[in-house]
């Protein structure tokens, strides 16, 4: 479980981070022959979200890059995040995880020019990185985008998933699991649209969940604030002039099951990249939900696929696909019940929605500087 210090100019950071090449799901370097696909996970979840994309022989033929944002997800400890941190915070410090830095010593990972891949809150970042330094960006590829103002009925539901999950820690010896519960509902219901949750999302949930109850726990609902809520609510478009800075070509992807943001958002959006001068497309995906990777891997992972050809100079001989490809949080989603070999077991899936103190991964057991 590699790990990378980085410090910005709203703290010290300790980034987990994961490398996955043709030749290995835990790589300590990228190959600099292959394209780089940076993948940028939405807050209240960590990078195993893109479980599926890790493990497609297709998109294995690239470098996979992804990491834990900061604020309490997944492995990734340091400072505290800051009162109004948000995307143009979040971005800087991607942006120095992922710096080119010369000399004997770094505090990055040493990429190149990447291709953003980014989903729900990511998207708000990754196009944060593309107007701030778009010589960084070879292409976007944005899943359920956030990049325009949130609209108020959607506020009102971040707002009282939050105000749930406070709730359930009333004082620092006490914890109602069935306020957890109730938030985990909402914000399931907000993720995937439909609470009877497929055997792969369950086992995300019993992982994510017990190192949630630990990192925003009643000393970081502080925390658990500004990442869970701040973040959505105080997301700022970018007006067309700012759009224009954008090089790459542009992959917008919607579900046309989203329950918080209807199609139109999306051509919105795309509407502006266009009139900004962005070379720009959309895709629906029938059925889908907010959050499409893990579900809908088999009609996404293709397209992604095909996009990166088209926007990277690639010999796809350098190459070739290799079938039998695990993703890097293959052992962890089995102890969590997943059975990629395709039969269920009969605590693999869930029909009430999450499943809290489960699995916890094994940075819970580590120290961890911000608590």
């Amino acid at each position: 479980m590699p790990h990378v210090d980085v410090t910005s100019s709203t703290g010290k950071t300790r980034f987990k981070y994961t490398i996955c090449t043709p030749a290995s799901e835990e790589a300590n370097e990228i190959d600099q022959n292959l394209p780089t696909l940076l993948f940028i996970h939405p807050v209240s979840i960590a990078e195993h979200i893109y479980y599926a994309q890790f493990c497609d022989c297709q998109l294995r033929r690239f470098n996979l890059v992804s990491f834990d944002l900061r604020g309490g997800h997944g492995g990734t400890t340091g400072d505290r995040v800051p009162f109004r941190y948000g995307q143009v915070e979040a971005a800087e410090d991607t942006m120095r995880l992922m710096a080119r830095i010369s000399g004997s010593t770094t505090d990055a990972i040493n990429l190149p020019p990447c291709h953003l891949v980014a989903m729900s809150s990511g998207t708000t970042i990754a196009v944060e990185i593309a107007v701030t330094q778009p010589e960084r960006v070879l292409s976007m590829f944005l899943i359920s985008h956030l990049c325009l103002e949130i609209p108020v009925e959607v506020a009102e539901g971040h707002k009282e998933v939050y105000d749930v999950w406070v709730s359930a820690f009333p004082d620092e010896s006490t914890v109602k699991e069935d306020a957890i519960y109730d938030a985990g509902f909402g914000n399931i219901q907000y993720m995937f649209s439909d609470p009877k949750l497929s055997p792969l999302v369950t086992a995300m949930t019993r992982v994510t969940y017990p190192v949630a109850m630990v990192r925003w726990n009643y000393h970081h609902l502080d925390q658990f604030r500004i990442m869970n809520l701040d973040f959505y609510l105080n997301r700022k478009s970018h007006p067309k002039s700012v759009l224009a800075r954008i090089i790459g070509s542009v992959k917008l992807v919607h579900g046309s099951e989203d329950v918080a943001y209807p199609k139109s958002y999306a051509e919105e959006f795309l509407q502006q990249l266009e009139e900004a001068g962005v070379e720009a497309s959309l895709l629906e995906v029938p059925g889908a939900p907010h959050y499409l990777s893990p579900d809908f891997a088999a009609c996404i992972n293709p397209v992604l696929h095909k996009f990166i050809l088209q926007n990277d100079r690639f010999d796809l001989a350098l190459s070739a696909p290799i079938p039998d490809h695990v993703s890097p949080w293959e052992d962890i989603m089995r102890q969590a019940g997943w059975n990629p070999d395709g039969a269920e077991d009969a605590d693999s899936s869930s029909d009430d929605g999450i499943i809290i103190n489960s699995c916890s991964p094994s940075y819970l057991v580590e120290t961890l500087d911000f608590l």
